[in-house]
């Protein structure tokens, strides 16, 4: 179909100068025939003059260079480019019919989709979905799966669409946007819009939501989690945070505390929303870990009525529970001495222990005693220590279930010297006379010689974890030598079959003064005398320290904690999609010296039914390696894991647990912007159509206009074959003349 027909000109030269060539040449062929044009034959020669004008005239035509242009209608391949929103701000259900602004878009993207089919079949339809990435969905797909999306970039994806229908070759004839507008990312919309305006690309935009879901909407929402990051197992590890409330001044919130592994709360507290307050404080959370290991703990506050949006309602992070962690409980008789005060405050010293200290200043009356029966309860405590107490201080029941924690290996048992220790005390009636290493009788009484006594270590002793105060046996003998006296100590009974004595008294007649015994599946130490004089010298005070640190540990089967040890540690529990995990790995030996001679292999993994592994470069930094993770998968729990390796077989290995969340910028503000769709639509000279107007105006759509166009065509009069035909014919016929009648 031809619509409109033109000529045009495109002369080889000037007019002017054209012209008077083209009349020189007319007038010489005519002044060649003018002679010849009278007498016999005349009429022949005008016959033959005009075969040679017309040549003459074609030639003019050919200097001219005429074209027809003729304006042909042509079809062009055209898409229909529908992009819905599949954030998360879409699963609000603020639309009238109270479902979902992602149900509502899904059913009208429908019924849009089935009219431009009916409308055109020539017109392609185009799906995207869009949240922080254009995405189309599979063609399978049955039913769209809910959105997920934690932002949206709206701009981005305008951009992304309209490019790749330039790569495909076809045209978009109508960008239909189904979506709530609320933009947090990417390329301003408004920019986007802009660029559509230049490619002739009409939008149309279709709000979904409500512009009234922020302020004036419900919404309760766990903003942050702090706890740990360590603890050792069976200590107390608080929890706090911070909450924000709108719409609930005056009520009532219970906050919960969850744990991995665990269906039911551990620990409940409850907070009162004020007015006018955008955040509150969590506190009062707390719970005991019984097992080693990362552990996920999760704050989270039931949905109340009303509350636009439930996702935001829990937080979560990692706390690493340290198996090292030891509670000792030391029970001192009336009698308090300064063993008591400086024994309790070496031990604490220790990171990796926990001593409650009591007390008892009175006998135990029937089955009651000032120390609950729980005290000694199987893995309450992992080492008792008994200063200066007599054994009716505690109940007969307790003295049993004392023993029975030591003999089964739940526990290990100290008992020190002093005059109501031992046998002065009246333990050998007890169950304990069957644990400790020695032989208990009413008279055995103490010694205490002018001068005091000095605790010597026996050669076996040197030799044996407990005493190794110094990098060797030798530097420990003089670190023992160079403490001062003691004041007396306990006069034993004879050692039992099994027990073994590290240390004596000084003097020409050395008496047992430390003995150890292990008896069932636990440990027992007697120790005749009290340390304290140790603890008040500089030299003293270090070995005061790693003795009893290394009794605690021996006591509670720990001493293979001084082996070589690789420890993993990174800088945060918590890392937004982005964000980069930064890790820490140390090694070391038995002396507390850097492991230099082991390969450390590193990978994280994405906790799950499939998960997949990536390895992490580390480098030294001083006697360090260090790592760098950054958290770009998706959101959810991950793993890092350290192996070192010595000669290709592992030495030590250590983990950490971390989580991985995605800023959830939707639910920060869900208003629906309708305003802003209004602005794409006038910028791109498209239209804002409610959502149960889009097929209507879907039908009174002008296709035609998107599939045809007419497209300019030139036709060149005098390049193509039939005019050099022509031209050659009139030449050709004026020649024959001439020769046939003997011009020539």
């Amino acid at each position: 179909m031809f619509q409109g027909i033109s000529a045009s000109f495109n002369p080889i030269g000037p007019w002017p100068l054209l012209l008077l060539a083209s009349l020189a040449v007319v007038v010489l062929t005519v002044w060649a025939y003018a002679r010849k044009l009278r007498g016999p034959g005349a009429r022949w020669r005008w016959v033959a003059l005009s075969l040679r004008l017309l040549a003459v005239l074609l030639c003019l035509l050919a200097a001219l260079r005429p074209s027809v242009i003729v304006q042909e209608k042509k079809k062009q391949p055209a898409s229909v480019v529908f992009m819905i929103d599949s954030s998360t701000s879409m699963l609000l259900a603020d639309e009238a019919s109270g479902k979902t602004r992602w149900e509502e878009a899904n059913k009208t993207l429908e019924s849009a989709v089935e009219a431009i089919k009916k409308v055109d079949p020539d017109l392609e339809v185009k799906a995207y979905r869009f949240a922080s990435t254009l995405v189309e969905p599979k063609p399978d797909e049955a039913k769209p799966a809910e959105p997920t999306g934690r932002e949206t970039q709206l701009g981005t994806a305008m951009i992304e669409a309209e490019k790749r229908q330039a790569e495909s070759s076809r045209r978009a004839a109508r960008m239909i946007i189904l979506s709530d507008f609320a933009s947090n990312n990417g390329v301003n919309p408004l920019v986007a819009a802009r660029r559509m305006r230049d490619q002739q690309v009409p939008v149309v935009t279709v709000g979904f939501g409500s512009q009234n879901a922020g302020a004036g909407s419900r919404d309760i929402a766990v903003r942050e989690i702090t706890a740990g990051p360590t603890v050792f197992v069976k200590n107390k590890l608080e929890v706090r945070g911070s909450l924000s409330a709108r719409g609930y001044a005056g009520q009532q919130l219970d906050v919960e505390l969850y744990v991995e592994g665990q269906s039911s709360p551990v620990a409940k507290t409850r907070v009162k929303v004020p007015e006018g307050a955008d955040s509150m404080p969590i506190s009062g959370l707390a719970y005991i870990p019984k097992t080693p290991g990362d552990q996920k703990v999760t704050l989270k506050v039931a949905p109340h009525d009303g509350e636009l949006v439930v996702s935001n309602n829990e937080i979560s992070t990692f706390v690493t529970v340290l198996s090292g962690g030891l509670n000792v409980r030391f029970l001192q008789g009336p009698g308090v001495t300064w063993d008591f005060r400086y024994l309790m405050r070496s031990i604490m010293t220790s990171p990796d222990i926990e001593v409650d200290g009591a007390v008892i200043r009175r006998p135990a009356v029937g089955d009651k005693s000032e120390v609950d029966d729980a005290e000694f309860n199987p893995g309450r405590y992992n080492v008792y220590i008994l200063g200066d107490m007599a054994a009716d201080f505690l109940t007969r029941k307790q003295h049993k279930m004392l023993a029975e924690a030591v003999a089964k290996g739940s526990a290990g048992l100290i008992m020190l010297g002093g005059r109501n220790s031992f046998g002065p005390g009246g333990w050998g009636r007890t169950e304990l006379a069957d644990i400790l290493p020695v032989e208990m009788h009413p008279g055995d009484g103490q010694f205490e010689p002018p001068g005091g006594v000095s605790f010597v270590p026996s050669a076996s002793g040197l030799n044996k974890y407990l005493l190794q105060v110094g990098s060797s046996p030798d530097e420990s003998a003089k670190l023992w030598a160079g403490l001062p006296p003691l004041q007396g100590a306990n006069r034993f009974g004879p050692p039992k079959q099994g027990a073994q004595i590290l240390g004596t008294t000084s003097g020409p007649n050395p008496e047992p003064m430390m003995l150890t015994i292990e008896t069932g599946s636990g440990r027992a130490i007697a120790y005749g005398a009290d340390t304290w004089v140790w603890a008040r010298t500089d030299a003293g005070r270090l070995v005061h320290r790693k003795f009893w640190r290394q009794v605690i540990f021996w006591l509670s089967h720990k001493e293979n904690q001084g082996d070589d040890q690789v420890k993993l540690s990174i800088d945060r529990r918590r890392a937004s999609v982005g964000q980069s995990v930064e890790l820490t790995v140390t090694g070391r030996n038995a002396k507390g010296e850097p492991l230099t001679d082991v390969v450390y292999e590193t990978k994280v993994e994405r906790e799950g039914p499939t998960p997949a592994s990536e390895p992490v470069e580390l480098y030294t930094r001083g006697d360090e390696w260090k790592g760098s993770y950054p958290a770009i998968g998706e959101p959810g729990d991950y793993k890092i894991t350290v192996v070192a390796k010595r000669n290709g077989q592992e030495v030590g290995h250590d983990s950490a647990r971390f989580l991985v969340f995605q800023d959830d910028r939707e639910l920060d503000n869900p208003s629906a912007d309708l305003s802003l769709a209004k602005q794409i639509a006038e910028i791109t000279s498209g239209e804002a159509v409610p959502p149960e107007q889009l097929v209507k105006y879907l039908r009174g759509l002008d296709h035609s206009a998107y599939t045809e166009y007419f497209s300019p065509t030139e036709h060149r009069v005098w390049d193509n074959w039939p005019f050099f035909l022509l031209f050659t014919a009139l030449l050709t016929a004026e020649w024959w003349l001439r020769k046939k009648h003997g011009w020539v």
